[in-house]
């Protein structure tokens, strides 16, 4: 059985070693030497591979597309760093004044929003405009309907609960047939404004805003300086008559619109920066490949010279 096996296994030996011999004859070179460590890797031309951001050199569509999406890139790609990096600084800068000014905005809006909730009730407005009518003698066909609602009414200053005393739709007829008294006028035009959905944007800016609106106010009847009216029911048509916390709110109030209009210009010098920047990116593309280079050559070929026009 044993000496089977070593016939078997030397017949095999002989066999591999006439295989290897045939092969090494064929192609005149060691087996080992067919396929190696270094066959098995990729090969790369790196002396032909390009960056990604080639296009953008090339093609002054992509870097004005570029450009329009992240200022200062179509610049980048072509190597002009210092606009580059104003376009990108000028992004950054912008971007967040812009979003300071919102959240101050915000913040400012919601601390007018509680003063003026804290200290103007549509309650006080309602009863001053019956008192009105009847200090100055002027008709009004709503003005008992009111006169009945807000009588007897006290001012929560909670918008929740005064608000549901006063019906805003029955307030406005009121207004809308109700003219202004001047102390040095008379009788003139009917009130300006009328009352806006309450707790609206516009509600907010119009009760710190227009003298109509300043009876709301919970210090109503004394000047900004403290000082008593001769009448609260003949308004000033320069506004002396108003109490200081109407100018108190009107001040938070323009506070809070300052930084939305400072977001807004950020938001409008954002835009701006991006478009600066994708024609820029354009055109610094389009001037690269359209560079005129123009070569004369004179007669005598030992005063040859080149012109060229670099834009």
């Amino acid at each position: 059985m044993s000496s089977t096996m070593i016939k078997k296994g030397i017949t095999t030996i002989i066999l591999l070693v006439a295989l290897l011999t045939t092969a090494i004859a064929q192609t005149g070179q060691p087996v080992a030497d067919e396929i190696s460590l270094e066959d098995l890797k990729p090969k790369i031309n790196y002396a032909q591979s390009e960056p990604f951001y080639q296009p953008l050199r090339e093609k002054s569509g992509y870097a004005l597309l570029s450009s329009a999406i992240i200022p200062g890139s179509g610049q980048a790609a072509n190597n002009k760093w210092l606009r580059a990096g104003l376009y990108f600084v000028a992004e950054a800068v912008l971007l967040g004044v812009h979003i300071k000014s919102y959240r101050d905005a915000e913040a400012e809006q919601r601390r007018y929003e509680q003063f003026a909730n804290n200290n103007w009730s549509v309650v006080n407005y309602a009863q001053w405009l019956v008192d009105y009518h009847e200090q100055n003698n002027l008709s009004n066909q709503y003005i008992d309907e009111l006169r009945n609602e807000v009588s007897g009414a006290t001012a929560a200053y909670n918008p929740e609960e005064d608000w549901n005393k006063v019906d805003i739709e029955l307030l406005r007829k009121v207004e809308r047939n109700t003219p202004f008294v001047y102390a040095d006028r008379g009788i003139v035009n009917e009130f300006s404004h009328e009352m806006p959905d309450y707790g609206s944007q516009q509600y907010y800016e119009l009760i710190s805003k227009y003298y109509q609106y300043g009876a709301g106010w919970n210090d109503f009847g004394q000047d900004r300086d403290g000082n008593t009216l001769d009448s609260r029911y003949q308004l000033s048509w320069d506004g002396s008559d108003m109490p200081f916390n109407f100018l108190r709110g009107s001040n938070l109030a323009e506070k809070f619109n300052d930084s939305y209009r400072l977001a807004g210009n950020m938001v409008s010098l954002i835009i701006l920066n991006h478009i600066v920047s994708a024609f820029d990116a354009f055109l610094t593309v389009r001037i690269k490949n359209n560079r005129l280079e123009a070569e004369t050559s004179l007669l005598n070929p030992e005063r040859t010279f080149s012109l060229k026009f670099h834009f």
